[in-house]
């Protein structure tokens, strides 16, 4: 038993250590993994140390490209994984066939595992439990409130350095087996500064009025546009996540002083952040921050998201890279229809013009395969050169506003190749 002073002894879950740990895996094959800060460092040490144990597990869970780089398919050549974005980190066990790929966006994913699925073993990261004998998810309250109702056991890594945030938790009863262990969280810091997507982000902040709602995805332009916007008043968060960017925007007074002006289903950053989110970010699971109802209901929503290109159609591509899938649509689609929803919403794709390499991201067409925006669902394109504002237009005048978005030295060859491929339309 856990001596939590706190709980009843008939609440308290049993003692948890790394050979149990395997015991109550063994009981069933299906066992879910939260991704993001969720991801326990030290269940990750007894899994590695124990791979041997792993076969015949498929592991399920939303882990994100370069940021939840564990392969839980690569512990065992009988172990799966299940996931609904590709990353190298995945491609060796991709290419041995032991993954399992899901190409659904969030709120889809959110209610598969709501609604249509059970697993024999939840793993978890909480923090102790409070006087009322819950423990709280902490900085990842994504999709974990849809899986732990119906789990058959939950084993938990009951982590003191783990902040108790405004948001979901998990009933200590609820609780099979836990170990208390102080353990670091997954750190990831902020990119640093890049000149071009610094340029980008300050063509996005012609865009973003005061008092307007943000959603930013992970990343460079994330913290690019947090930087950009730091002389704006009164802005909100509504996003999926928060990340470092965060803490500029806190320090430079731009946000509102509501109590909820930040909402977020996850935190991932720093410590520093981690300590600021449990009072500054009201944490809700995924069937709200990316539900289409709520986001449609927030007005002046403006929903940032990169890509990897855009072709002259308007169509996105934001996971594949060279024709290898790098990542998945993620909770993209759902923001892009809740910005459309929003009472003066916008929402924007923005990339630089030009790859490393100097090639165009706006391209004439995109391979033939999957995209991840239809042309139907785009909005507003920007690069460093500029904003292409693509509702109303016909397909031609779409064409001319993401030309004169490219790189210049593009642009001759992009007008050439369009004035080809508009007779073949």
């Amino acid at each position: 038993m856990i001596p939590f002073p706190n709980a009843a002894i008939a609440d308290m879950p049993r003692l948890l250590d790394a050979d149990t740990f395997f015991d109550y895996l063994a009981q069933g094959p299906e066992v879910f993994a939260p991704g993001c800060a969720g991801h326990s460092l030290l269940f990750e040490q007894w899994l590695r140390a124990g791979a041997q144990r792993c076969g015949g597990l498929r592991f399920t869970g939303v882990h994100i490209p370069t940021v939840n780089t564990f392969d839980f398919a690569g512990l065992h050549p009988q172990s799966r994984q299940r996931t609904i974005f590709l990353s190298g980190d995945l491609r060796a066990s991709w290419l041995d066939g032991r993954i399992d790929y899901l190409p659904m966006t969030y709120t889809a994913t959110w209610r598969w595992l709501r609604d249509a699925v059970a697993f024999d073993t939840l793993l978890v990261q909480v923090t102790p439990p409070d006087a009322d004998g819950n423990c709280s998810l902490g900085m990842a309250c994504d999709f974990t409130p849809a899986v732990w109702p119906r789990a058959t056991r939950i084993l938990a890594h009951i982590n003191p350095r783990m902040p108790r945030s405004r948001g979901p938790s998990i009933p200590l009863a609820r609780i099979t087996a836990a170990i208390e262990q102080d353990m670091p969280l997954l750190a990831v810091t902020d990119p640093p500064a890049d000149t071009a997507m610094d340029a980008v982000a300050a063509q996005v902040a012609t865009l973003v009025e005061d008092g307007a709602t943000l959603q930013l995805g992970l990343g460079r332009l994330q913290s690019a546009v947090l930087r950009a916007v730091r002389d704006r008043r009164n802005l909100r968060i509504h996003s999926g996540m928060v990340s470092d960017g965060l803490l500029g925007l806190l320090d430079s007074g731009a946000l509102s002083p509501a109590p909820d002006a930040v909402v977020a289903g996850v935190a991932l950053g720093t410590p520093a952040l981690y300590a600021a989110a449990a009072a500054q970010v009201s944490f809700r699971e995924v069937g709200h921050t990316h539900d289409h109802s709520v986001l449609g209901a927030i007005p002046h929503l403006t929903a940032i998201n990169s890509a990897l290109s855009v072709d002259l159609l308007g169509q996105v591509n934001g996971e594949f890279l060279s024709g290898r899938q790098l990542s998945g649509v993620g909770g993209l689609p759902d923001f892009l229809q809740g910005a459309r929803q929003s009472a003066g919403g916008r929402g924007i794709i923005a990339l630089p013009a030009t790859t490393p390499r100097g090639e165009s991201r706006i391209v004439p067409i995109l391979p033939a395969g999957p995209v991840s925006l239809a042309r139907v669902d785009a909005d507003c394109i920007v690069s460093e050169y500029g904003i292409a504002d693509l509702r109303h237009l016909d397909v031609h005048a779409r064409a001319r506003a993401l030309i004169a978005i490219a790189a210049p030295e593009h642009r001759d060859a992009l007008q050439r190749s369009w004035q080809e491929l508009a007779l073949r339309l």
